[in-house]
């Protein structure tokens, strides 16, 4: 009768992390390249009040129409785009819960709307309406 050794009997197979390893890169950069790292930035829209329900939209608001990316008009005068931030810190100096109401001519891209909107944030804007 033969015995074998004890550390010579039990013989462990190693399992091979190679393949588990390439699996893990490959995912890794496919997450990489699938994920969007720019910060999307949201932009907060007050919608007008319906009939009978509370304050309107217009009451106590600055109208802001946007014909082009650097026309607009702020109150029925015409203004330049670069200005728009000046006068807005002007009108809210003078009083601070002015509603700011947007009219983009029809046919205009939204981008030239965004810049103006952009703007009215800039000079401190919070009460931005968006019409049609």
């Amino acid at each position: 009768m033969q015995f074998e050794p004890v550390g010579l009997r039990s013989r462990r197979r190693w399992l091979s992390l190679t393949s588990l390893i390439d699996v893990v890169f490959l995912l890794l950069i496919f997450f990489m390249l699938t994920t969007s790292f720019s910060q999307q930035r949201m932009l907060e829209l007050d919608m007008p009040a319906s009939k009978g329900k509370g304050k309107s939209a217009w009451q106590g608001g600055s109208l802001v129409r946007v014909h082009s990316a650097s026309q607009v008009d702020f109150n029925g005068r015409p203004l330049h785009l670069s200005k728009v931030k000046e006068k807005t810190v002007l009108l809210l100096q003078k009083r601070p819960d002015t509603r700011f109401i947007v009219r983009p001519d029809s046919g205009l891209p939204l981008q030239e709307v965004v810049q103006v909107m952009d703007r009215l944030r800039e000079g401190g804007a919070t009460k931005v309406t968006l019409v049609r």
